[in-house]
């Protein structure tokens, strides 16, 4: 199963931009970009339940 990570960077262009991944590689794509834009403002999109833990895929 795959879900959609989307970041909306307001310091990086393109602005926003989206990945289809695993659920296994949300952990580490979120790290990579966390670490690529250390220092820029951004918030990233994903599907979670009250427990924080992913569920199906964004739309």
């Amino acid at each position: 199963m795959t879900v959609k990570i989307r970041f909306h960077n307001r310091d990086a262009k393109p602005k926003r931009i989206e990945f289809d991944v695993s659920k296994a590689a949300v952990a580490p794509v979120m790290a990579w970009y966390g670490a690529f834009h250390a220092g820029d403002a951004y918030t990233v999109s994903v599907e979670k339940d009250l427990n924080g833990e992913l569920v199906g895929e964004l739309a």
